[in-house]
């Protein structure tokens, strides 16, 4: 059987044409390198070096051997690179979850910087809301997610890239549209839209407290899993809602977004399932923090 030693012992005869200098630089002695030639040699069944001259050349067999074995040393090399690459997160497959309030914010510009980085990773991209991505996490279905950072950590580590104010979003036309902030509990009467706590209970529990903390229990007539939604719904004048500030990039002409005295705070982390081995988990929850960092002193 041809193995890896074998080639490197052809290789290295066909680039000097001496069996004595190639003896000397594979550190053997002469002998059993012209032993392992000759093995080589019967077990293709050709010729590889003509013996006849006082110096030895490639045979035509030895100068097609020689060919593609060059391809074979290139593939080895390639695949060292590739797997040390591989193992700090140069390259590789990332599967990165994100909630669709990160799309207005750092999201694009994260992808972007990574992408650029890390060019030989092969990243893909998918929306979730919280908790199914939470679990696809926990799954190892998804790599890497980016959302809000969920209650029970047990199986995950995470690390927070910001933490963004809850802010009111109310129909252009409603009462308190004038003013430059206002308090939850001038929202006591109102009806409100809201994420369903089993999507995000972490979002929906804040929104709960802060509320009862101003002394009331927001009355809930409607419920969406997504927050571009919500303010959808709010725009066409079915209710009030509390949302992460991010969502006032949407811009609608149907809602106006007004800060809230004493605003809860909720955290967007970057997560992951700490027996995931993927390097580019890594690199990818780095980059995260990085780029945060450059936005806001940019």
């Amino acid at each position: 059987m041809i193995e890896l030693r074998h080639l490197t012992y052809f290789r290295t005869v066909a680039e000097t044409l001496h069996f004595g200098r190639a003896a000397e630089l594979l550190h053997i002695s002469q002998p059993p390198l012209t032993r392992q030639i000759a093995a080589l040699e019967r077990e293709l069944g050709a010729q590889l070096f003509d013996r006849s001259k006082r110096a030895i050349q490639l045979t035509s067999a030895g100068k097609y051997f020689y060919r593609d074995t060059t391809e074979i040393f290139k593939a080895l090399e390639r695949a060292k690179r590739n797997a040390a690459s591989s193992s700090t997160g140069q390259s590789g497959a990332l599967k990165v979850g994100f909630m669709m309030s990160s799309a207005y914010n750092i999201l694009p510009a994260v992808t972007r910087h990574y992408s650029a980085a890390y060019p030989e990773v092969d990243m893909r991209l998918s929306e979730y809301v919280p908790t199914p991505l939470a679990t696809d996490i926990e799954d190892e279905k998804t790599d890497v997610g980016i959302m809000y950072r969920p209650e029970d950590c047990r199986r995950l580590d995470s690390h927070t890239i910001y933490a963004e104010p809850l802010l009111a979003v109310l129909p252009r036309g409603h009462r308190l549209a004038h003013k430059p902030d206002i308090s939850a509990a001038e929202l006591a009467e109102d009806a409100f839209i809201s994420i369903p706590r089993p999507i995000a209970p972490v979002v929906y529990d804040l929104i709960q407290q802060h509320c009862q903390l101003h002394g009331f229990r927001p009355r809930i007539v409607l419920e969406t899993n997504l927050q571009q939604t919500i303010v959808n719904l709010v725009g066409e004048g079915l209710g009030v809602a509390l949302v992460p500030t991010s969502m006032q990039a949407m811009h609608l002409d149907t809602t106006v977004f007004k800060p809230l005295i004493g605003a809860p705070t909720v955290e967007v982390a970057v997560i992951w399932n700490r027996e995931n081995t993927n390097p580019c988990i890594r690199t990818f929850a780095e980059t995260a923090v990085e780029v945060w960092g450059k936005m806001q002193t940019g």
